[in-house]
């Protein structure tokens, strides 16, 4: 089905005109020719003239040519045949018999490319909500789209899905596998300190019990890389450097003499046996920094000879997997994106290349001998 991307661009199509008046003022040159008989002849009122066109051929050339040129500025496309059968995707590991009562519709495994359910079940993938997402965008607006998924589905994404459709989210009994357990490494440290600071000690005992190497340096000395945990003893402001480094999504972990940035979202993430807060945190930028909010003295803090003391650092300075199992239910996508553009064939190719002939035909016929005289 054709269509128009620009259609105001046919406004061009009020310079045809310039033709016809073109053509009107440059008709046939009549040459007078003068002899003596005629000044004795009474003048009298010229004949009303019709209005007549001549060089018809080079007159449509170039009316021709003027209203290409109007359907080039109005982009034409030419639409693909839309077709409105229903769409149902299931999730493999699903009887499509069973899942699927419309005869008439699509049926096709939620999976890479979409095959069709005719064909064995593919794995089933791990990022199906992007699946979804694709065939939203790939289907035609109004298409009715049914998607057929077990009663709990793994790998769902943070964030709810939002779509240009009301799906019909069929849940049936089942459940996706479970993935995996990823089991997470504790960072690396790097501890910023006095040579006689005496809270090193224990992050250096915490990194033996991790199994990883902490190393020990000046707080004048270069920063560690975005996926080492940074250890700041030395009292006073952060460095604006440091700040800088935490801002671009560095982890520091710092002593209860360090100044630390004013938060809003600033909030306790470890309480000792008694409710009292014992390490605060928030986040800054695409990074965080955590605080103790006491000295690093066994007095003060007697978790630090703890045997859980390395435990729960990691907890704390390692970022968990996103949960990924979700109840179907409760994952059922939303309305009110707007609809994707669908492809369409550009036919602006096609009317340059015509142009440029008509162009050509339209000089052929414009300076050719046989004329005899140019409009």
């Amino acid at each position: 089905m054709p269509g128009l991307l620009f259609p105001l661009g046919l406004a061009t199509l009020a310079a045809v005109i310039l033709p016809l008046v073109i053509h009107l003022m440059r008709r046939d040159e009549a040459r007078p020719v003068v002899f003596a008989a005629l000044r004795w002849l009474q003048a009298k009122p010229k004949p009303r003239q019709r209005i007549q066109f001549s060089e018809w051929l080079l007159l449509l050339t170039r009316l021709l040519l003027l209203i290409l040129l109007a359907l080039f500025l109005a982009q034409p496309v030419l639409n693909q045949a839309v077709d409105q059968t229903p769409y149902i995707a299931v999730m493999p590991g699903l009887d499509p018999k069973a899942a699927v009562s419309d005869d008439k519709a699509r049926v096709h495994w939620l999976a890479v490319d979409f095959p069709s359910t005719e064909t064995s079940a593919p794995k089933a993938p791990t990022d199906f909500a992007s699946l979804i997402r694709q065939l939203d965008a790939d289907l035609p607006k109004g298409v009715k789209l049914t998607v057929v998924v077990p009663e709990t589905l793994q790998g769902a994404d943070a964030e709810r899905l939002t779509l240009s459709r009301n799906v019909e989210w069929r849940v049936v009994p089942g459940a996706m596998p479970a993935a995996q357990p990823v089991v997470s490494r504790p960072p690396t440290l790097s501890i910023r300190a006095a040579p006689d600071q005496p809270g090193a000690r224990y992050f250096r005992a915490v990194a033996t019990a991790w199994e990883r190497d902490a190393t020990i340096a000046a707080p004048t000395d270069a920063l560690p890389p975005k996926d080492t945990a940074l250890v700041w003893l030395s009292a006073g402001p952060l460095p604006d450097s440091v700040t800088n480094w935490v801002k671009t999504g560095g982890t520091i972990l710092l002593s209860k003499d360090v100044q630390t940035p004013i938060s809003d979202t600033q909030t306790v993430l470890w309480r000792d046996d008694v409710g009292a807060p014992l390490i605060e945190g928030a986040y800054l930028g695409k990074g965080r920094w955590l605080r103790f909010t006491r000295g690093l003295a066994p007095a003060q803090v007697p978790e630090l000879l703890e045997a859980d003391f390395p435990d729960h650092l990691k907890a704390l300075l390692t970022t968990p997997p996103a949960p990924s199992r979700v109840a179907a239910r409760d994952y059922a996508p939303l309305s009110g994106r707007a609809a994707f553009a669908q492809a369409a064939t550009e036919l602006q190719p096609w009317l340059a290349v015509l142009m440029a002939l008509l162009f050509g035909l339209e000089r052929w016929l414009a300076t050719s001998s046989r004329r005899r005289a140019a409009p």
